[in-house]
């Protein structure tokens, strides 16, 4: 047996060498580290971080409780109800404090594909501005063309009929003074 020491100087015993990870247990790290004590009397697996999605994490060896967030199966009928879960333990510490170099240089990788996209989406985003800018400032010189172009018809169209007013007044004068237009 393994045998562990806790806060109180008490030794404690865990299990065999080869149930923790294979034997791999005391590589390393060494035997009887005070530090993988768990109260749930359970032998602690050594287990490998593999979550890409947390990529500082990803490599780094830890120990864990095999009873860590345990969540039971659903029974597949209401007469097979499974025996209760053992006891939840919140026991996890990490072995690996530094992130192996291969790691490191997917982690660099992905920083660099992300960095880049974000750059190229970056760019992406001040092109649509600056055509979406454009586009309005284009609307704004339609509009205010259109609307001068207009403001000239309606005056060329309040020109004309003030024209128009005066002759039909002059007609109207020269009809009462009684001078025609002499036709031959």
């Amino acid at each position: 047996f393994i045998r562990f020491q806790d806060e109180a100087g008490m030794r404690r015993p865990r299990g065999h060498a080869e149930d923790v990870d294979g034997g791999q247990f005391g590589q390393g790290e060494g035997e009887g580290c005070a530090h993988t004590i768990m109260l749930c009397a359970d032998v602690c697996k050594l287990k490998v971080s593999t979550d890409r999605n947390k990529s500082w994490t990803e490599g780094r060896r830890f120990f864990v409780c095999p009873n860590y967030a345990h969540d039971r199966r659903r029974p597949t009928n209401a007469y097979d109800i499974p025996p209760s879960p053992p006891p939840l333990c919140k026991y996890f510490t990490w072995i690996d404090h530094e992130v192996p170099k291969d790691v490191q240089e997917d982690q660099r990788r992905d920083w660099l594909r992300r960095q880049r996209l974000f750059e190229e989406s970056y760019a992406r985003g001040l092109e649509r501005e600056h055509r979406e800018k454009e586009a309005r400032e284009r609307k704004k010189r339609e509009e205010e063309r259109a609307r001068k172009e207009k403001e000239a018809r309606q005056e060329e169209r309040a020109r004309k009929l003030v024209r128009a007013r005066d002759a039909r007044e002059e007609d109207e004068a020269r009809e009462k003074k009684g001078k025609w237009p002499r036709t031959t």
